[in-house]
């Protein structure tokens, strides 16, 4: 009996002990030994934060391998392996993220540093850099400018690479739109964007094509803290095209479940430029009041999430529209018209032509937590609907306007729907693995009297991994594989109005048969496997540095394989390449980093070199079409690429701050034949940002106000493409002051800035009206009033 009782109390001892619950604790603390408040701590699915002196203490820990994330924000993400056997006590002494500027995210990728080149920016920078768009309000980064298309609309530009070569990424879902115009912008509310990483250099292994420029990572995933109500309420005018909006967000979490609501509203009229005239195709068109006409426009966008988060699982549901519509000058859409641009007396109306596009999106995402793994899944959906209006005119004299909706010049419809799963798991505190697979079905109607875009469908898949190495607290290595392979399928389309206009002028059928062809039946598939290795290195406690280098490669798009026709967008007829090759190119990038209390420099030189880069070229071939002017031809070449960014930052006697950006790109194509080695379009020219900020003495109900004066000079930019115009240096000037304003409960961040403070009549080289001679806008005064409510805090 005795023998039984002790064999039951062994066997009780053996499970009491195998699921014991040990306590761990400890403190968390900077490079300087000074402890971190509110520093975040996982582990076993608990979790906590550090107190005032940095210290935690989580209880009921089973014993095993544990997974330990700690995370702050300004410092590199510890995530790593812990084994508990008993109450343990730990320290760790975090290393600020010398990645990131200004107000910064967290950083997820890893320690002892990402080897990504990347900017990080929040909500509170994106706000305060507002310029009418998202692409617009990023331009101080390095490396980061932007293509105007008026004054609401933009697109990214990242080393002079924009359009199908940047991948523009909302909670990891990829922003599909027309990105092959010069004349379409980027569908997404710059003041849902709680934070923003753009990364430079290697991005096609994660993201695939579209991604060889580098990649703009929004987010507004954040997550609120239990049990609170937040939100703000923002509002916004400018002068120089008498702008007046509105931006109101909210935010709930009881428990498990939290919701957040946004909507935007803005209405803008003509804007101001400092001429009283342009001259486009050697005509001279006035500009009366120094305001250009039909450019105001207005912008309608919402956004709603519902999502449910637990120690082990997460899940969001999101849904957003973008409204936006805005007139074109009409001085400069097809044939000059003098008479188009007479002032009307209303600065605020939009008259044909105009343009108007509806970008909805569905994006579910899900992860799962597991002991030392992770798994992301996502689902979504988009439209993008853009339309073109414009009087209904003809260039044939056969053609009869449509009975329905006849100035509906052009009609894109893009539906995209997207799927990806990707899986992590952690080896050890040294290795990391990612693996993940997407694909993506797309399909493109088009309508209008006009054609330049045929109908098509498109699906893609690709497959990638990437191992992280961490071989030391000083090293992490990183390498990737992926694998693509798309089809795209693109209907024929014969234009018989136009093929009765030409034999009816004397042309030949084999002529008028070419012409009239404006899109041929055409179904290709396209593969492409790529690689890449990159290293993240602590040199000492102030100087990082970052190196990859890898494949890069972007599939052909449905216009540059089939276009055949006038784009008054861009001013030229436009004919596509059935027989185009994937780009395929090798980058390197390198960035140099120290930081020291309160200096931080950036170095960041750049190489790519391109084997078949895809680009118009005039064909020297005028087209037969009314208007036509030179054919345009999508054509291949070696194309090399490089450059560098600095970045200074530096604060002086705790109160002023300075900071430096400068940026140089040169490029070129490279032939057979070396006078025809132009350089690639759209090439911003060398340029330089500078920023002096003085912050005062809180005084009664101010706090942290500020007062800065900064400029931005550029070079000439002499060396052109074929089709572009010389574009003169210039340097501007402007300012801001800003202020939180507390009485009482009430709280509001006031911030009144100027731009172009001297009204400069300068021009933007990659601006959609450079061709135009349309400069850039006039002075602007903007007021923005940001008013917080309820306790605005995330997980």
């Amino acid at each position: 009996m005795q023998q039984k009782s002790f064999l039951v109390l062994c066997l009780l001892w053996t499970a009491i002990s195998g699921f014991s619950q040990n306590k761990i604790s400890g403190t968390i603390t900077n490079a300087k030994k000074q402890p971190l408040n509110g520093a975040h701590i996982h582990i076993a699915d608990k979790s906590t934060a550090t107190n005032p002196v940095g210290v935690f203490e989580i209880k009921n820990i089973p014993a095993g391998k544990k997974r330990l994330i700690v995370s702050y924000i300004g410092y590199t993400t510890i995530d790593t392996l812990l084994t508990v056997e008993d109450d343990m006590s730990i320290s760790f002494r975090m290393q600020p993220d010398l990645n990131a500027l200004k107000e910064v995210v967290i950083n997820k990728a890893g320690q002892p540093q990402s080897v990504k080149n990347s900017e990080k920016v929040n909500q509170n920078y994106i706000q305060e850099s507002y310029a009418g768009s998202l692409a617009k309000s990023l331009e101080k980064l390095p490396g980061v400018n932007a293509m105007e298309i008026g004054a609401g609309t933009s697109k990214p530009i990242i080393r002079g690479l924009g359009f199908n070569r940047i991948a523009v990424t909302e909670n990891g879902v990829k922003q599909e739109g027309q990105q092959w115009g010069a004349d379409h912008g980027l569908e997404i509310d710059a003041f849902n964007a709680e934070n923003v990483e753009v990364v430079k250099g290697v991005g096609a292994i994660e993201y695939g094509s579209d991604a060889m420029g580098g990649v703009i990572s929004i987010n507004n995933d954040a997550v609120p803290a239990k049990n609170s109500f937040s939100g703000q309420a923002l509002a916004i005018v400018k002068s120089v095209n008498n702008t007046i909006g509105t931006s109101v967000g909210i935010k709930y979490r009881k428990d498990h479940f939290f919701y957040k609501f946004k909507g935007t509203v803005l209405d803008f009229g003509d804007y101001k430029v400092p001429t009283d005239e342009i001259l486009y195709l050697n005509t001279r068109i006035p500009v009366y009041n120094q305001r250009l006409k039909n450019t105001a426009g207005r912008e309608t966008d919402f956004f709603g999430q519902i999502g449910y988060v637990s120690e082990k699982f997460r899940s969001t549901i999101s849904i957003s529209n973008v409204y936006f519509k805005s007139g074109f000058f009409p001085g400069a859409h097809g044939i000059p018209s003098i008479a188009a641009v007479q002032d009307d007396g209303d600065d605020r109306n939009i008259g044909l032509p105009y343009q108007r596009v509806n970008h909805f999106k569905i994006i579910n995402n899900n992860q799962w937590n597991f002991e030392n793994a992770q798994l992301n899944a996502s689902v979504s959906f988009q439209n993008n609907h853009r339309q073109e209006w414009s009087k209904f005119h003809t260039h044939y004299s056969n053609q009869q306007p449509p009975e329905v909706n006849p100035d509906l010049e052009l009609d894109f419809n893009l539906s995209t729907l997207d799927a990806q799963l990707k899986y992590k798991y952690i080896w050890s505190t040294a290795h990391q693995t990612t693996v993940g697979v997407q694909n993506q079905y797309q399909s493109n109607t088009i309508d209008g009297y006009s054609f330049l875009l045929p109908k098509f469908t498109r699906n893609a898949i690709g497959a990638y991994m990437i191992h992280d190495y961490t071989a030391s607290d000083k090293l992490k290595l990183n390498a990737g594989i992926r694998f693509d392979w798309a089809r795209v399928a693109i209907d024929s389309f014969f234009d018989q109005t136009l093929f009765d206009y030409l034999t009816g002028n004397g042309q030949s059928q084999t002529i008028a048969n070419f012409y009239a062809q404006r899109s041929q039946n055409i179904d290709k598939n396209f593969s492409s496997f790529n690689a890449s290795v990159g290293m993240g290195y602590m040199i000492t406690n102030h100087w990082n540095l970052t190196a990859t280098l890898g494949s890069n490669f972007r599939f052909p798009t449905a216009i540059e394989l089939s276009a055949n026709g006038i784009h008054h967008g861009a001013f030229r007829h436009e004919m596509g390449d059935a027989t185009l090759k994937p780009e395929q190119g090798i980058s390197f990038d390198t960035k140099l980093s120290y930081a020291q209390n309160s200096f931080k420099m950036a170095f960041s030189p750049y190489v790519y070199y391109f084997s078949n880069y895809i680009f118009l070229k005039p064909s020297g071939q005028f087209s037969i079409l009314p208007h036509g002017g030179q054919i345009y031809q999508y054509s291949q070449s070696e194309a090399l690429l490089s450059g560098f960014e600095v970045s200074i930052e530096k604060r002086f006697f705790d109160r002023i701050t300075a900071e430096v950006v400068l940026e140089y790109l040169y490029n070129r194509q490279i032939t057979s034949d070396a006078s025809k080695d132009y350089p690639l379009p759209f090439t911003p020219p060398a340029n330089g940002y500078w920023e002096i900020g003085y912050q005062f003495k809180p005084l009664k109900a101010f706090t942290n106000t500020v007062l800065s004066v900064n400029g931005r000079t550029a070079l000439e930019q002499n060396r052109i493409a074929q089709n572009e115009l010389i574009t003169p240096g210039y340097s501007i000037f402007g300012g801001a002051l800003k202020s939180d304003i507390k009485l009482g409960n009430f709280l509001a961040n006031v911030q009144l800035s100027v731009n172009n403070a001297f009204n400069t009549k300068y021009f933007n080289h990659n601006s959609y009206y450079r061709a135009l001679e349309i400069p850039e806008m006039g002075r602007n005064i903007q007021l923005l009033i940001r008013i917080p409510f309820g306790k605005a805090s995330h997980e």
